[in-house]
């Protein structure tokens, strides 16, 4: 039969079943409709977002906070998180203590619990009874929407009848990838690759989790949804689903997925991750000592430690992008009058620890937690004082147990993406400086530099959570200094200082630092080192939509059969 036939475009339906819609034509007519039929085999592609990148449903008496919903945390609803009146932003710190208790919040686990109106305004190329199915509206669509559309219409057409690229592929086959940035393990896709990787179909699910529990937990979490996937794959789509799936993450998804691939090795056939504070990122002991750095932030989640203590003290999923014991020696700096006084954590056996030497210092000035702010109780008493210290050093043991057992487990088939953009620069050090205050007359102070013991123990007398403290000094010494050219003996007990907060000082992604996303490239099999976006818009970069595609269809070209 030689009757020329015509291509008939296919969609997904409601059903998330592959459809082609043909019309009928007067029998006259022999141009018969051509429907390409997909793939047998799946390999499903799961979105895992980052901190804060998933809403968070209420379950307890801290129902009906904001505006009277359910919400816990709902970032894609703007007057939901920043109107003047009723919204989180309003939120006293132990208002948002409550609204936001690990044991009072879950992830949207079912379709019903997604809002069908924001995800109707964001997904574009599926329907959305079956987004929603694919729990699309388990994330904040707002920061993911575009790579999740971008992924399920890419991914769904590979090679053309005759064998060739189709377009929107050609994106992972660039004629320059230097233009992706500074690339390790770079081999460009061949034809043979991509026709092996178009021998699977990839629906793209999203799974949001609870950022305020150990990553542990999410982590197993998200291993009993990928296995709903791949059930619902086989039973509801009609796919053989051997293969396992391929985990596409941001920034502490990485880290959920790193747990989670470490202990479910048979689901997972590759992992690709973005922006991901692999070792931790310092920036996450600035925002509790002072809030956040920039103004989006500032406004909408707090510019001030008092509005972060409170969450991050009581939750370990926050805790956890704290600097690890993987991250080195040093991180945290103090200069007095610009020159180096003492560094911490220091070097021992086993790594630096910055928890014994940092996060469970009480008393410190370069402390990371104040408890009178872990629970901001009206009048609080040593005894809620005590209470809500050792829930802090319970969760603070969570994140420590949580960076031990992940240690420097990566998936054999991981892929990383990360900024390391001078014009987005981020925290690799902590810095604080440290200066003589004037006398009460407001003339000089005739103290000479601290010395590293001095410097060291100066005692906190006032913080403003905003990357200043003022500090006095304890210590008894006697010490010659020069009056008006006449030496004469002083103590240093009663010196007044003063300490601020230095600026970023490293290349990254206005978040985590190239220093903490590198561990992550180390270990891979590719690794861009990019520019030209912040972290939490990472994934609308067009360059970073392309590396993520070419390292989906690079794990795909090699993909084997899990046991």
């Amino acid at each position: 039969m030689c009757e020329s036939t015509k291509p008939t475009a296919t969609y997904i339906g409601a059903d998330g079943q592959v459809t082609a819609r043909v019309t009928m034509s007067p029998s006259s007519n022999k141009v018969r409709a051509e429907v390409e039929a997909p793939p047998y085999q799946a390999i499903p592609i799961v979105f895992v977002p980052g901190i804060m990148g998933s809403p968070l449903l209420a379950t307890g008496d801290n129902v009906g906070m904001v505006q009277g919903k359910s919400w816990a945390w709902f970032p894609d609803r703007t007057s939901w998180l920043i109107k003047p009146f009723d919204s989180y932003r309003t939120l006293s710190p132990i208002e948002r203590k409550k609204l936001l208790d690990p044991l009072q919040t879950r992830a949207l686990s079912m379709p019903k619990d997604a809002e069908r109106e924001i995800v109707s305004e964001h997904v574009t190329v599926l329907p959305v009874e079956e987004a929603l199915n694919r729990g699309w509206g388990s994330v904040m669509l707002g920061s993911y929407g575009k790579i999740l559309n971008a992924l399920e219409v890419t991914l769904r057409f590979i090679l053309t009848p005759e064998g060739k690229p189709y377009p929107a592929i050609l994106a992972a086959k660039p004629y320059d990838a230097s233009r992706w940035g500074q690339l390790k393990g770079y081999i460009p896709l061949t034809l043979k690759n991509l026709r092996y990787a178009a021998e699977f179909r990839y629906p793209v699910y999203a799974v949001g989790y609870n950022w305020l529990n150990s990553n542990a937990q999410a982590a197993d979490y998200l291993a009993e949804r990928i296995k709903a996937i791949l059930k619902r794959c086989e039973s509801e789509l009609s796919t053989e689903c051997k293969h396992g799936v391929i985990l596409v993450t941001h920034s502490m998804g990485g880290l959920v997925a790193r747990m989670c691939a470490k202990r479910n090795p048979s689901l997972i056939q590759g992992v690709v991750h973005g922006v991901q504070p692999a070792i931790g990122a310092a920036t996450a002991y600035r925002r509790v000592r002072a809030g956040w750095e920039d103004t989006a932030g500032a406004i909408g989640i707090g510019g001030t430690g008092k509005k972060i203590i409170p969450i991050f003290a009581n939750a370990a999923g926050p805790l956890e992008l704290l600097p690890n014991h993987r991250y080195g020696a040093g991180w945290l700096r103090v200069t007095c009058d610009e020159k180096e006084s003492f560094q911490l954590p220091t070097a021992g056996i086993g790594g630096a620890d910055p928890y014994l030497q940092i996060y469970l210092k009480k008393h410190a000035w370069w402390r990371l937690m104040s408890d009178d702010w872990i629970n901001p109780v009206d009048k609080p008493t040593p005894n809620s004082l005590n209470n809500a210290w050792n829930n802090y050093e319970k969760m603070l043991g969570q994140a420590k147990k949580f960076h031990i057992d992940l240690s420097n487990y990566y998936h054999p088939k991981s892929y990383v993406h990360y900024g390391a953009d001078d014009n987005h620069q981020a925290f690799h050090r902590i810095t604080w400086n440290v200066s003589n205050m004037p006398a009460f007359d407001g003339t000089p102070s005739i103290a000479p530099p601290l010395s590293r013991d001095h410097a060291f123990s100066l005692q906190l007398k006032k913080d403003n959570f905003e990357g200043r403290v003022w500090m006095i000094n304890e210590m008894q010494e006697k010490q010659w200094v020069s009056r008006r050219g006449v030496g004469v003996t002083r103590s240093t007990f009663g010196d007044s200082y003063t300490a601020k907060l230095r600026d970023q000082d490293q290349a990254g992604d206005g978040t985590v630092p190239a220093h903490a996303a590198e561990d992550a490239a180390s270990h891979a099999i590719f690794a861009a080192r990019m520019s030209g976006y912040d972290h939490q818009g990472s994934y609308d970069n067009e360059s970073v939509k392309h590396v993520t595609l070419y390292s989906i269809l690079r794990i795909a070209a090699s993909a084997k059969e899990l046991a």
